[in-house]
């Protein structure tokens, strides 16, 4: 069967889906030009999507929305 392959696209992943996949579901776009864009959205709010370039500036604006919503 051989060895899974993990990028460091999936090792983000699994780090943000970890610490925030409670109340959050997280997903990467690959686009053909201009890379991968992180995405999020509450479980329970499907209306608001928050876009991010890089994992921790969408770890950033998740915790944004957490302390605006409280």
């Amino acid at each position: 069967m051989g060895t899974p392959v993990t990028t460091e696209t999936d090792k983000a992943l699994a780090a943000l889906r970890e610490q925030w996949g409670e109340r959050w579901e997280v997903w990467v776009v690959h686009r053909v030009i201009g890379g991968a864009v992180w995405c999020a959205r509450l479980h329970d709010n499907h209306g608001k999507v928050l876009n991010a370039y890089r994992p921790e500036h969408l770890a950033e604006y998740m915790a944004e929305a957490e302390a605006d919503s409280e």
